[in-house]
C-alpha cells in the first residue's frame, strides 16, 4: 500500500465524518449558532439586576433568542441606564411594538419576556449588534421587594391588633372603675357642701369682727408711717453700707474657705493618705514623731507607769558601766580606723612607686 492511497483513504475519512457530525446536528436540532439568520436589537433599561450574556429571551414562553451584549447608556440628552443587546432569530415572527420585559424570580433567574405588540409589521433589527435599532424595554417588579414590603406590612398589621387590643384592655378597666365613679362624684358633692358651710362661718366671722380688723390695718399703717421717717436718707446711706460691706466679707469669707478646702480635706482625711498642703505635711510629720516618742516613752515605762530599769536603753541610760564600754569599743574602733589609715598610706605610696618605676620591684628583689 503506497503513500497516495493512504491518503485517499484518510481524506474520505474525514468526509465521511464530517457529513456524518452534520447530519448528527441536523436530526437533533442544534445546529451552531452560526448557522441561523438572526437579528440585532437594543434594549434600554433603566437598570438590568441580574441580567448576563447568554439569557433567554422567551415570546409566550418559546425562546426565540438571547442576550448577546450588555453596555452602560453613554448617549448625550439621555437618562443613565443600561444598554441591553438581543439576538432574535428570524424564524420567528415578531410583531412591531413588541415591549421587552424583564422579569425575575424569587430564586433569582433572569428572563426576557416579549410582550405581544399591537402595530402592523415586523419588529425592526439590525444585522449586526452595531447596526441595531435601540428601543425601550420594561422592568417588572422585583419579587423580592414585594415580598419585604408585604412582610413590613404585616408587621405592621401585628403592632396595630396589640394597639387595638390595649385598647379595649383599657376599656375594660374603665368599665370596672365606672362603679366607683359614682362614689368620687358623691364625696365631691360632699366635699362642695363642707366648703360652702366653712365660707358662711368664715363670713361671719369677719362680719362680727370687722372693727377690729380696721383698727389693727390701722395700726400697721401708723407703724409702717413711723418706720418710713425713722429711716431718714443718711440712716438708708448707711443702711445699705452695712449691707454692701457685710455682703464683701461673706464673699471674702466664702473665698477663704474655698482656699481652705484643701486644708480642711487633708485635717479630716485617712491616715494613709498624702497630704496635699504644707501645713497637712507637717501635721503629718509632728503626729510621726509624736509616735515615735510614744514608742520610745513605751519601751521606757514598766507596767506600772515607771521607769523601767530592765530594759538595754534603761540600763545605758542609768549604768555607767555600760556606757564606758561602748565609749572604750569606741575608741578602740577609732584606733584601729587610724591604723587601718595609715597602712593605706603606706600602701598607696607603694603603689605610687611601683606606678612610677615598674621595675623597683624586679630590682628589689635582686637585691635580697
Amino acid at each position: 500500500m503506497n503513500e497516495r492511497v493512504m491518503q485517499f483513504r484518510l481524506g474520505m475519512f474525514v468526509i465521511v465524518a464530517g457529513l456524518v457530525l452534520t447530519m448528527l446536528v441536523v436530526w437533533f436540532g442544534e445546529s451552531p449558532q452560526i448557522l441561523r439568520e438572526r437579528g440585532f436589537v437594543k434594549v434600554h433599561y433603566a437598570e438590568a439586576p441580574g441580567v448576563l450574556q447568554g439569557v433567554a429571551v422567551r415570546k409566550s414562553g418559546i425562546r426565540v433568542g438571547e442576550v448577546v451584549g450588555i453596555e452602560f447608556d453613554d448617549r448625550a440628552d439621555q437618562p443613565d441606564g443600561v444598554i441591553v443587546t438581543m439576538a432574535l432569530e428570524s424564524q420567528f415572527r415578531i410583531r412591531k411594538g413588541s415591549v421587552p420585559r424583564l422579569s425575575r424570580s424569587l430564586i433569582g433567574d433572569v428572563t426576557i419576556d416579549l410582550l405581544p405588540g399591537t402595530g402592523e409589521g415586523l419588529m425592526e433589527t439590525g444585522p449586526t449588534p452595531a447596526e441595531a435599532p435601540i428601543i425601550e424595554g420594561d422592568v417588572a417588579p422585583d419579587p423580592s421587594k414585594a415580598l419585604a414590603a408585604a412582610t413590613i406590612a404585616f408587621e405592621r398589621a401585628g403592632d396595630t391588633l396589640n394597639t387595638i387590643q390595649e385598647a379595649a384592655a383599657g376599656l375594660a378597666k374603665l368599665s370596672q372603675s365606672a362603679g366607683k365613679l359614682d362614689e368620687f362624684l358623691a364625696t365631691w358633692d360632699a366635699t362642695g357642701k363642707d366648703l360652702s358651710s366653712a365660707s358662711t362661718s368664715i363670713r361671719t366671722f369677719v362680719d362680727d369682727n370687722q372693727g377690729g380688723v380696721k383698727d389693727a390695718l390701722a395700726n400697721i399703717r401708723q407703724a409702717s408711717e413711723r418706720l418710713n421717717s425713722t429711716l431718714d436718707p443718711d440712716t438708708q446711706d448707711a443702711l445699705k453700707t452695712g449691707v454692701a460691706r457685710f455682703s464683701a466679707a461673706s464673699a471674702r469669707l466664702d473665698t477663704a474657705l474655698a482656699d481652705a478646702a484643701p486644708l480642711m480635706k487633708d485635717l479630716g482625711g485617712p491616715v494613709d493618705r498624702t497630704p496635699a498642703t504644707d501645713f497637712g505635711q507637717t501635721v503629718r510629720r509632728i503626729n510621726r514623731i509624736a509616735s515615735d516618742v510614744e514608742l520610745l516613752s513605751n519601751a521606757l515605762r514598766n507596767s506600772r507607769g515607771g521607769l523601767n530599769t530592765s530594759g538595754s536603753l534603761q540600763r545605758l541610760l542609768t549604768q555607767s558601766d555600760l556606757y564606758d564600754n561602748f565609749n572604750a569599743m569606741a575608741m578602740s574602733a577609732n584606733q584601729s580606723l587610724l591604723q587601718l589609715k595609715a597602712a593605706l598610706g603606706s600602701f598607696r605610696e607603694f603603689a605610687e612607686k611601683v606606678s612610677r618605676d615598674p621595675g623597683a620591684i624586679s630590682r628589689g628583689a635582686l637585691s635580697r
